[in-house]
Formats: structure tokens, C-alpha cells, sequence
């Protein structure tokens, strides 16, 4: 049965024992169901070509288009689909496609993971990052707020909104987290996970000031007297990687994931070997530990190794450079503030006081020797020992720290 729909028609239709459709005789394929409790719902029905009957349901008819559709909305959406129909095309199947695939986009955590994963592979071209899981939680805290949200949806004002105002306080922190979000996007860019980078245009947040701050010598005793006396109950082995630092000038993130199997006796002395893949220039690094840091070590090895050698509290997993700094951000330092870098760039400087040769203290905290030439010399023609050279600047440095302590 087809009619000539109209407001007054439809307001005219009265349920029956069963349900039954009117069709609208000003627009092809669209019905009107009434049903057993008078409940009115439009439907379309329409052969696509070439193809199978289509019949759907378009939602509840609604005089006034609040709850559904009015008479006009369901025509318009009813001409649509059978326009598409008779080209061949299903509208509807199409439409929940394209639904789908929005609710499928890729989460912004999703694409840190896989970008992580990516940047970890060792079969990567040039290998994986030796900083790969420390991009990762910078990429997590940096996008904390949207981690939940698809990553084709994040904007540049979005990125912006999330940067500024780290770069209030922090703006070299607020570019390096500019830069990992920067890479992560271009790449997602070429695996077709995204379309857009909405990092790109997004003005450069600078260096900010140059980091330059040495300890003094009156900084260093009350940093280590602090220390000793439990450093505002911080967790012991957290105390440990610190003082080690100032010890021995090492990044605190190499410290802090030393591994028992890394650390090692010759000859009545003691060893610890930065592998390749946890060094910052990916070549393994041998320093002798002395005096302090011999005592410090020696201490923790037992008969049988047992892996990491610094834990969380919980000792449910290896210490991180991270859980270092937020350590010294949750407690008051007996300092002005200084952070982890420092420590090394004073053993450097003070090293450099004591009469060190600047390519002793490069080999000492693990840095390329001399300059293009003479490290090319080196690389090519001489494999010197230096052992004996790295081991006779830490006993100075142990030395001095021994009387700054007791002045």
C-alpha cells in the first residue's frame, strides 16, 4: 500500500494485530512501518544494481525530528540511499565502513607502543636505539592527556596545548619532548598509521639556557653527607647510583642498570664493563672501580649473580635514570637544585682542576678522545691500554673527595 505522506496521513494510521508498511508514494524505496503498539519507524527498500534487495531501517519517525526522523529528514535520507543503489553502491554498508574505521583509528598509545617497538628492533636499519624504552616514556608522559584519543585526531594547537607550559619552566625538556613527538608522527606518517603530522610548523622551543653547573666544593660534602645520613629516607639503592656518579663521572642511567654479569675481577682489581648496547655512543666502555666505589659495589655482589644490581624499592624491576630524578624532585636537597648531569659534569670539572689530561677525562666518563685526527689515529693504528690511566685519575678523584670530606 503506498500513500501520499503527509503529516496528517501518518497521524491518521492506527496499529493493527500485525505490523504492516505504507509506503510513500512521493519518494521510491521509503515505507513506513506501524507496528502491533503503534510504534511508527521508517524503513527503505531498494535493489542495488546488479546486486541483492537492501531493506534497512532509518530510525523512528518523529513528527517534529527530536527523537528520529520527520517526514522530510527520512525522504532526504531515503533519496540518498537510493540514489547511491542504483550506481551500484550499498550507502549504508559504506557508511558503517567508514564508522568502524574511525573507532579503529590508531590510539595515540597504540602508535607509542608501536613506534617503540619499532625504534627497539635490532634489525632495523642502523639498528636499534639504544635510548628506544627512554623515548617511549617521554613520548607517554608528553602525551599523557591523549593517549586515549585517536592519533589522527591530535592537532597542532593540541601539541601546543600539552608543550607550553612545560617550556614556561623547562624549555629544553619542553623541545625534546617537541623532537620525539616530531619523530614519531613522521614515521607513523610513512606506516600509514596516521595521515598528518600535526607536529609540523610547530615553532622550535629553543635550548634554553646552557647547562654549566658544577658543584662546589662545599656542595659536594653536604650532597654527600646528605646522602649518607639517608637522604630524606630515599631508597638505598637510589643512594647508591648517586654517590656512584660522583665517584666515577658514568651517566646515571648506565649506573642504574648495571647487571652483575658487567662487573668483574682481575688481577685483585675490580671491573665494570658498559656493554655496547647500553652505551650512549654504542661502544663498550671498561672502567676500574676504586676506593669508595670498589666498597660500594664489592658490597652488593653476592656468590651466585642476581642480575640487576640497583632495584626499585620493590625490587620488582632495574632502577632507571627516571626513578633517580623523581627521587631528588620529591625530596628537599640540602643544595641549591642540581640535577643528575651536574654530578658528572663536576667529576669532569673537578678532574680537570686536579691536573687530569682532558683525554684521560674523556676516557674516564666514556667520551670520543681528541679531535677527528687523533681519533682516527686511535681507531686505526693504536689500541693503548688505558686502564692504568683511567684507574690513576678516579684514585685522585677518590683521593680528593677522601679530604674534602675530612676538611
Amino acid at each position: 500500500m503506498k500513500k501520499a505522506l503527509t503529516a496528517l496521513t501518518i497521524a491518521a494510521l492506527k496499529p493493527t494485530a500485525t505490523a504492516y508498511y505504507v509506503g510513500d508514494a512521493k519518494q521510491d524505496g521509503l515505507r513506513l512501518r506501524v507496528a502491533p503498539d503503534g510504534k511508527l519507524t521508517w524503513n527503505v527498500t531498494v535493489r542495488i544494481k546488479h546486486g541483492k534487495l537492501l531493506s534497512t531501517s532509518l530510525g523512528r519517525c518523529d513528527h517534529e525530528g527530536r527523537n528520529g526522523l520527520d517526514l522530510a529528514g527520512a525522504r532526504e535520507r531515503a533519496a540518498a540511499i537510493v540514489k547511491a543503489a542504483r550506481t551500484g553502491t550499498n550507502l549504508i554498508a559504506e557508511e558503517r565502513a567508514s564508522r568502524e574505521a574511525r573507532e579503529n583509528l590508531t590510539k595515540t598509545s597504540a602508535l607509542i607502543d608501536s613506534y617503540g617497538k619499532d625504534i627497539a628492533n635490532p634489525n632495523r636499519k642502523g639498528g636499534a636505539l639504544r635510548t628506544a624504552e627512554e623515548i617511549r616514556r617521554r613520548l607517554k608522559r608528553a602525551l599523557a592527556a591523549k593517549l586515549t584519543n585517536p592519533a589522527q585526531s591530535l592537532t597542532r594547537r593540541d601539541i601546543s596545548s600539552l608543550l607550553d607550559p612545560v617550556a614556561v619552566e623547562f624549555p629544553r625538556e619542553a623541545e625534546k619532548r617537541r623532537q620525539v613527538i616530531d619523530a614519531m608522527f613522521r614515521w607513523g606518517v610513512a606506516k600509514g598509521y596516521v595521515e598528518t603530522n600535526p607536529v609540523q610548523g610547530l615553532p622550535s622551543y629553543g635550548t634554553g639556557a646552557p647547562r654549566d653547573r658544577v658543584l662546589s666544593r662545599d656542595e659536594i660534602k653536604k650532597l654527600w653527607l646528605w646522602l649518607e645520613d639517608g637522604a630524606d629516607n630515599m631508597p638505598p639503592d637510589t643512594i647508591r647510583v648517586l654517590k656512584l656518579q660522583l665517584l666515577t663521572g658514568a651517566r646515571v642511567g648506565e649506573i642504574a642498570g648495571i647487571e652483575t654479569s658487567e662487573i668483574w675481577f682481575e688481577g685483585g682489581r675490580l671491573f665494570w664493563t658498559l656493554p655496547e648496547e647500553r652505551s650512549k655512543n654504542k661502544k663498550s666502555h671498561t672502567r676500574p672501580l676504586v676506593g669508595r666505589a670498589r666498597s660500594i659495589v664489592e658490597g652488593l655482589l653476592e656468590p651466585e649473580p642476581k642480575g640487576a644490581l640497583f632495584r626499585i624499592l620493590d625490587k620488582s624491576r632495574t632502577l632507571r635514570s627516571d626513578d633517580i630524578g623523581l627521587a631528588l624532585n620529591h625530596r628537599t636537597r640540602p643544595i641549591q637544585h642540581f640535577t643528575t648531569h651536574d654530578l658528572r659534569r663536576t667529576v669532569v670539572s673537578g678532574l680537570d682542576e686536579l691536573g687530569v689530561p682532558l683525554e684521560t677525562i674523556a676516557a674516564v666518563v666514556g667520551h670520543r678522545r681528541g679531535g677527528k685526527d687523533t681519533r682516527t689515529l686511535i681507531k686505526h693504528y693504536s689500541r693503548p691500554n688505558l686502564d692504568s690511566r683511567i684507574e690513576a685519575a678516579l684514585l685522585i678523584w677518590d683521593e680528593h673527595l677522601d679530604q674534602l670530606l675530612k676538611s
